[in-house]
């Protein structure tokens, strides 16, 4: 007995229980360092996280798609195939310019495929001379801290250079330093020569852009030394204003008279000509989108806008605005989270001062809050912020924290029941249960381990959760074993009085009545069920398929992600190909008009702020309503859509109306996007037309809509034999065609922060219609006009205006929102399984893909799947080494499918859609709920020696139900403020809170039954092959 307590007073529990200093400090250190961590550590809404995207963005003004992808898009994908890294290349033409998105392996070297891509690129010699330098760039996922917005009844040149202003005051505060100006018109100095002009003083529009371009430089002519020094020289001609340009000298005669351009030439300094400008309620509106940069904080930035908001002078009739604030977004989430940390650990502290004597409850509250700021400690080292994400992994963990320090702090409580010193119990009772305890914390963290590894921007994006809980059971852990044993073994005897004694008496009281409860009601009914274990087992396993089967049906769809209250609500519009931008201003005036008319009808303003409209392009408008935060409205961004889908009525001019509520992180993506792909345009052309007319027949699906733009009118000139007699070349008259319609540009230079192009082209009434093509003249060398049509022949053709290409092939993408979100697995499977098929009979050739959300959740839910079963693979073989048995483990594991029932049945009565977020909690979930049918078979296994296997079981299922209940309460606990959270702010939180919460409570529940019967009957296995084999060995 001596040697053996010997053997109980070595290693490390025994020496920090004994050296309570050792203990304090190391508790200390963490406490302080956490602390420390807690004031510098990186602040953020949601986290911070690099995207494996290479862009390229390249502009070839004035062309059509099809020279784009011709000149630019083939070339980039050619030179880019070979590098290695690469998933998949989605490219873009548009008129005017190529986009190529290039998206990386997940774990490839972002740095060096960038590098390889920027050479590939660089390498191209056969790109068209007219293009712009290609940018090629990593994408990163934009840090926006708010948009400011100024808006009034003011001209549009007024506010931009209001917002000028305002942007020079913000970037001149050090703690802002990206500021950028949004959506706005480019500015332009517009050089416009009629015709006649240009005949009278035989001039092209080309060469008066030359002219301008050399009349307007800055020239350093080098140095000349004299005695007093060095004189610099230089020749300074540059021009900035429209006044300016007009001294420019055109023609310069013998006789000294001089043809000045503002003779000759209209010029004024203003915008491109986009036809149209963002407004907001029907007043024109300018945004700034201010950045953080590195680890500057949401709340010191908004703060110093704020400031600098209230000094900044605006003129009578306009008003600035914030939008988009994430540094209020997140303060509301902060405080949303510890609310409910906060009502979390008053939960558990009650659970705790029911079950526990008063110091042991203290000592647990103590670990768990020594874990939580210890772990702050590790954080900033691996990488994660505080944010949304980070701070729920607190919560999830903070009734699971608490169970090691709880199974330790009751086993040394036993042993002190016995009569033993404090100092002997802590070390004997810590020893006993390290074991479990230390198995218990593994299985934890392995079942974490697959939300670690979850593919694309959702793994990225719920990274840090694992994370977090996986360093905060690890410092528990050394908390439970090292720390808690010091504070339990001088626990002094004192006499109580007063309101301890009170507290303790009650306490008493309880914990007396609780036993009770154990022998009267579960030893009883424990013992039926072990009498009758087969029927109890036939009953579970009928339960697992009812549930199972109810889940895996029709009846519970499958969403990617919870539905998040959106800031803003967006009707996207897309115009008919060929509309002009007079004809878009007028629809987008048209559309706002009909949406305030909605506004004032139905008094929309207690549920949204204004009308944010935009033109984009020429055939694009979004018109979005600003919402209103969630708890100061009375309706949901649904609502909010249906209401104005019946409002909005019939516009003239109008391809295509999609409604889109933008919504949590990644934004929004329609639920259902498929890429078709054929080698034949015009077959691709049918096959996307007759697949969208086939979903709109469905009676969910919404906003069917396809990015297939065809319709544009094009004219192809070809140069004749008799302009080739003229002497003219095809790029002659191409450069007289563009100089007239589109301009010449005569130089690029910077104004203050702006770059301005100086363009010099003809009115815009002499190039708006046909009649003018038609009786345009084309320059000879010799300068004779001829008219253009003598010299060209002309095809017309229809031109588009994009062509979509995924991996080298032309794809239409097929678009659509499906309603109710959870039927959307039903409206796939119809669609994988006829509807694409039926066409692909119809369409030989033809090819589909998921894209969008639905690629993201079937990639990231196999993922999830694939981690899982590797997890179950780890757990078990680590059970088995515990147990050093091949079957136990399975009995232990057999709460595993009872969690995921469990995890259903919460999803059912609280009316929760499963999504991905519920499927990482009951992958989470697998390794919490082993811990309690491992602590009774680790129990049980220690008094088989001395009982039979029935009565060893038994002792087990009373001994340790208690603390099973325990844990499972302060896990429930430490998450029912979430579950019963009705925030909007919680809404992606919530299903993971509910697959922990409800599979844990449900798994105990059948566990202390189950768990017991289980093993009985792997008992009764055992003796039935024993007997099997005993007749055989007699014979022998």
């Amino acid at each position: 007995m001596a040697e053996k307590d010997q053997n109980t007073d070595k290693g490390w529990i025994a020496y920090m229980a004994k050296n309570s200093i050792a203990a304090n400090l190391l508790m200390f250190i963490l406490i302080g360092g956490g602390i420390w961590t807690m004031f510098h550590i990186q602040k953020e809404v949601f986290p911070q996280f690099q995207l494996d995207f290479v862009e390229i963005n390249v502009g070839y003004p004035g062309s059509a798609p099809e020279e784009v992808e011709q000149g630019i898009l083939m070339p980039i994908e050619e030179a880019v195939r070979g590098i290695q890294g690469i998933k998949e290349i989605v490219s873009t033409a548009r008129e005017g310019s190529g986009n190529v998105t290039i998206e990386l392996v997940a774990g490839t070297n972002r740095m060096k495929a960038f590098q390889d891509i920027d050479q590939a690129v660089n390498r191209i010699r056969t790109f068209p001379d007219d293009i712009d330098q290609p940018e090629v760039s990593l994408q990163d996922r934009v840090r926006d801290v708010m948009e400011v917005s100024l808006y009034g009844e003011v001209d549009i040149w007024t506010l931009r250079k209001l917002a000028e202003r305002l942007r020079t005051r913000l970037l001149s505060n050090p703690e802002i330093t990206q500021v950028e100006l949004g959506n706005i018109p480019e500015y332009e100095t517009r050089i416009e020569i009629p015709r006649h002009n240009l005949r009278q003083y035989n001039l092209t529009l080309g060469g008066v852009a030359n002219i301008i371009a050399q009349s307007s430089e800055d020239v350093p002519a080098g140095s000349v030394e004299t005695n007093s020094g060095e004189i610099l020289l230089r020749m300074q001609e540059r021009k900035q204003w429209a006044k300016e340009f007009g001294e420019i000298t055109i023609i310069n005669s013998p006789s000294g008279a001089q043809v000045k351009l503002q003779y000759i030439a209209t010029i004024t300094d203003g915008f491109e000509e986009t036809g149209f400008h963002g407004q907001f309620n029907s007043t024109p509106s300018i945004g700034l989108e201010i950045f953080r940069v590195g680890d500057q904080s949401p709340m010191e930035i908004e703060e110093k806008v704020k400031e600098i908001l209230e000094d900044f002078q605006l003129p009578p009739g306009v008003q600035s605005r914030i939008d988009s604030n994430r540094a209020e977004d997140y303060r509301e989430r902060l405080s949303l989270l510890t609310e409910n940390g906060i009502m979390a650990i008053f939960i558990v502290l009650i659970i705790l001062a029911l079950f526990l004597e008063y110091r042991l409850a203290f000592w647990v509250m103590v670990g768990m809050t020594v874990s939580f700021i210890g772990g702050m400690i590790v954080l900033p080292i691996i990488g994660v912020s505080i944010n949304m994400i980070s701070m729920f992994g607190f919560l999830v963990v903070l009734g699971i924290v608490v169970d090691d320090a709880i199974v330790v702090g009751e086993n040394v409580y036993e042993y002190r029941q016995q009569g033993m010193s404090p100092l002997k119990a802590a070390i004997k009772g810590t020893k006993d249960i390290s074991k479990p305890v230390v198995f218990s914390i593994m299985t934890t963290i392995i079942a974490f381990i697959p939300l670690l590894f979850m593919p694309g921007e959702t793994g990225k994006f719920w990274w840090p959760l694992p994370v977090v809980v996986m360093v905060i059971l690890v410092v528990s852990l050394m908390e439970a074993l090292f720390i808690l044993p010091a504070h339990l073994a001088h626990i002094k005897k004192k006499k109580k009085k007063g309101l301890i004694l009170k507290l303790e008496k009650w306490q008493d009281r309880f914990s007396n009545g609780f036993n009770r409860v154990i022998d009267n009601y579960y030893g009883p009914f424990l013992e039926k069920c072990l009498k009758f274990r087969y029927i109890t087992l036939s009953a579970a396993l009928a339960l697992l398929l009812i549930v199972g089967g109810y889940a895996y049906s029709d009846h519970m769809g499958m969403i990617m992600m919870p539905e998040v209250a959106a800031d803003e609500i967006e009707a996207g519009i897309r115009l008919p190909v060929g509309t002009t931008p007079d004809q878009a201003a007028e629809v987008a005036e048209e559309v706002t008009r009909a949406t305030q008319k909605m506004f004032e009808e139905h008094n929309l303003y207690e549920a949204a702020e204004g009308i944010k409209t935009n033109v984009r392009g020429q055939n694009f408008i979004d018109v979005e309503i600003v919402m209103l935060p969630p708890d100061e409205r009375t309706m949901t961004g649904r609502e909010m859509i249906a209401l104005w889908r019946d409002n909005i009525g019939e516009i003239r001019g109008v391809d295509q109306i999609t409604f889109e509520a933008e919504r949590g992180p990644g934004g929004y993506q329609q639920d259902i996007s498929v890429d078709l792909s054929h080698e034949d345009i015009n077959v691709l052309e049918k096959s996307s037309r007759k697949f969208m007319e086939t979903m709109k027949t469905f009676e969910n699906t919404r906003d069917v809509n396809d990015n297939y733009n065809k319709g544009k009118l094009q004219y192809d000139f070809k140069l004749l034999p008799e302009g080739r007699n003229l002497g003219l070349t095809s790029n002659q008259v191409g450069r007289q065609v563009r100089d007239a319609f589109f301009g010449a540009l005569a130089t690029r230079q910077l104004r203050g922060n702006n770059e301005v192009e100086i363009r010099v082209k003809l009115p815009y009434k002499e190039r708006k219609d046909l009649n003018n093509l038609e009786e345009f003249l084309v320059r000879t060398n010799d300068s004779i006009e001829v008219p253009l049509l003598d010299v060209v022949s002309v095809n017309q053709e229809e031109a588009f205006t994009s062509i979509n290409r995924r991996d080298g092939r032309r794809v239409v993408n097929v678009g659509m929102d499906v309603e109710p979100a959870n039927t959307v697995s039903q409206v796939i499977e119809r669609v994988e399984n006829e509807i694409l098929p039926q066409l692909r009979n119809d369409y030989p050739g033809l090819t589909w893909t998921f894209e969008g959300s639905q690629a993201d959740m079937r990639e990231s839910t196999s993922s999830l799947w694939g981690g899982f079963i590797m997890a179950l693979l780890i757990i078990y073989a680590l059970l088995a080494v515990a147990f050093g048995s091949y079957t136990q483990p399975l009995i232990v594991m057999s709460a595993i499918p009872f969690g995921i029932v469990g995890a259903v049945i919460g999803h059912i009565i609280l009316g929760y859609d499963l999504s991905l977020v519920s499927l990482m909690g009951v992958i989470a979930l697998t390794g919490v709920v082993v811990n309690d049918s491992l602590i009774m078979i680790d129990f049980a296994n220690h008094e088989k020696g001395k009982k039979t296997p029935y009565e060893a079981i038994k002792e087990a299922g009373l001994r340790r139900f208690r603390p099973i209940l325990l844990t499972t309460l302060t896990t429930f606990g430490g998450l029912t403020p979430i579950i019963l959270e009705s925030s909007s702010q919680a809404y992606y939180l919530i299903p993971m809170a509910i697959s922990l919460g409800f599979g844990i409570i449900f798994a105990t529940s059948i566990i202390l039954v189950i768990v017991p019967c289980l093993f009985l009957a792997l008992e009764d296995l055992k003796n039935y092959f024993r007997s099997r084999k005993l007749p055989s060995h007699s014979a022998g």
